[in-house]
């Protein structure tokens, strides 16, 4: 990743953007659901707290625009020396993406901070267009660290913001981006310029800890399913995804959202583990929690050995309703993140730096899930009567992604080899941060060959149903492993299991989830090809020598 600029380089000229956003919403009165009286008052504004942020502007009916946006970061940089913001990359219809870096000496570079002896946090907002609290909150929180509201916490982390990253999305108050595809879906295939700003920021920053800010439906499905809304202020789940280093989950799970939970409690605010329900199958009322596929934010976050979280909160489908309290749950959040990695940051390094040395020494050993699937249960959750507003409380069907059932289960081999024709593939795996070689000579290497038993098309699916407008075609790929022995090997591409990043090798490289790269073509199958055909690609069984 290129040096950011000190100061935040441009502001781009008031154009066709300003004024947008509010039209857009506007033309979606009619799907704008207003509480009743009995469910609003579960929702006061939260008192002693002073909103200063664009949208609270005296008078102002719409979200903050990208101008706004931008005026307000330039502002906030000009007056600290403690932060620094730059353009991480434009949008597809070429609005800037803004990342915010604080550090006690106001340093930009990558090196640096990696280096800097502090962990890092990393907050993500508005990869959904129409989720704009998350947004607001993280131009809240990062004004309290310009003031110093947070006292000397600098001197003991980090912190990247980046406030807007779906800005086309934002303009036109849309959930995906231009072009149709869900950004939070996008972060192992990256096939949007957003998705690859955001995957450049986590090569180059390495961050410790991860929030990827999100707010959630409040009736819509839940009226027509259940005849109630949803009750609680935030949503939260941790990184669940296959083949997670086991201490890094473990602290997620313990510590991490015992802290989030609690800050939420401190201020009065209600939470819950997230879930979600099928938003096409009005007649399956079971819950699910967020998905366990390697493709969103948190759980891509900690395929990168960081600490990642998912932050949802109320407001979705309500307009402006209770903004206040959304900002401030979204704010409370952010702000115990950051204090809980300030408040033990050796011992938050060592972990995640850890849990790299672990991964990294892994290749060859025991055993990977290859495809998994939520557990089945029963979960107690509280939703609010849509019209009186009193609490229902029931048992639900439930399916748990804190413990994932192994569908499919191979071992670990030491690494891939991907055939000299695969550069796209090797390219996208760069693109990850993940170490691609080409081997310059031949060798003689035991593997396991994917014969293809299936090849079939199919669309992509996640717990609410489809993921997003644009971009859910794939192949549904069934294989089977035959071992064999390759000997003419020299400009093959070999992907070593021996580096940090090997988990996320592994989530692009073997086939069958939906997420995969021979799925989703980025890995191409010979048109040819049928039931006797296979990959090319291979598992390879020993350990390689690569580097000529």
């Amino acid at each position: 990743m290129s040096r950011l600029p000190s100061r935040y380089p441009r502001l781009l000229l008031a154009t066709l953007l300003v004024g947008v956003l509010f039209p857009a919403v506007a033309k979606k009165n009619a799907e704008i659901y207003t509480e009743s009286p009995g469910v609003a008052a579960h929702f006061p504004v939260p008192g002693d707290v002073n909103f200063t942020t664009p949208a609270f502007a005296q008078g102002k009916k719409d979200f903050t625009s990208q101008q706004e946006m931008e005026q307000f970061i330039h502002t906030l940089a000009a007056s600290s020396p403690h932060l620094q913001a730059g353009v991480i990359g434009q949008s597809q219809e070429g609005r800037d993406v803004p990342l915010l870096i604080f550090s006690a000496e106001g340093y930009t570079s990558p090196q640096w901070l990696v280096k800097s002896g502090r962990p890092t946090v990393l907050i993500v907002a508005q990869q959904h267009g129409n989720e704009p609290a998350g947004g607001e909150a993280a131009l809240m929180f990062a004004q309290s660290l310009v003031e110093g509201k947070m006292g000397d916490v600098l001197s003991r982390v980090n912190v990247l913001i980046i406030p807007r990253a779906n800005p086309d999305g934002a303009a036109h108050f849309t959930r995906d981006l231009a072009n149709g595809i869900n950004l939070n879906r996008d972060h192992l295939l990256l096939a949007s310029p957003e998705s690859r700003a955001l995957a450049r920021v986590m090569n180059g920053y390495q961050p410790d800890v991860t929030l990827d800010a999100h707010e959630f439906s409040v009736a819509g499905r839940w009226v027509d399913k259940f005849n109630a809304v949803q009750s609680y202020d935030a949503l939260v789940q941790h990184a669940t995804t296959p083949n997670l280093p086991q201490a890094l989950y473990e602290t997620m799970s313990d510590r991490w959202s015992a802290a989030l939970s609690q800050a939420f409690k401190d201020n009065d605010l209600r939470d819950s583990v997230y879930y979600t329900t099928d938003r096409i199958k009005l007649d399956d009322k079971t819950l699910s929690m967020g998905g366990i596929a390697p493709d969103s934010l948190r759980n891509m976050a900690s395929l990168r050995n960081s600490i990642g979280f998912l932050l949802e909160t109320r407001g979705v489908g309500i307009g402006k309703a209770h903004f206040e309290r959304r900002v401030w749950t979204q704010f409370v959040a952010m702000r115990a993140m950051v204090e809980q990695a300030a408040s033990d940051p050796q011992a938050l390094l060592a972990l995640t730096r850890d849990a790299r040395r672990t991964v990294a020494a892994s290749d060859g050993k025991g055993d990977l899930v290859v495809k998994g699937a939520a557990t089945k249960g029963k979960h107690e959750v509280t939703l609010l009567n849509a019209q009186s507003g009193e609490p229902v409380t029931f048992e639900a069907d439930w399916r748990s992604s804190l413990h994932i059932t192994p569908v499919i289960t191979r071992s670990r081999p030491w690494g891939y080899l991907l055939g000299p024709e695969q550069q796209a593939a090797v390219e996208k795996l760069r693109e990850l941060g993940v170490e691609v070689y080409r081997l310059g000579q031949s060798q003689t290497l035991p593997v396991e060959r994917y014969d293809i038993a299936s090849l079939r098309q199919g669309q992509k699916v996640d717990v609410t149903g489809k993921i997003g407008a644009a971009g859910n075609a794939m192949t549904e790929v069934k294989t089977t492993l035959a071992k064999a022995e390759l000997t003419d090997t020299a400009g093959y591409w070999y992907v070593p299991l021996s580096q940090p990043l090997a988990n996320l090798a592994v989530a692009a490289l073997e086939p069958e989830t939906q997420s995969s790269f021979v799925a989703n073509g980025v890995i191409t199958v010979s048109s040819g090809s049928d039931s006797a055909g296979h990959l090319p690609l291979w598992r390879v069984m020993k350990k390689v020598s690569y580097r000529f």
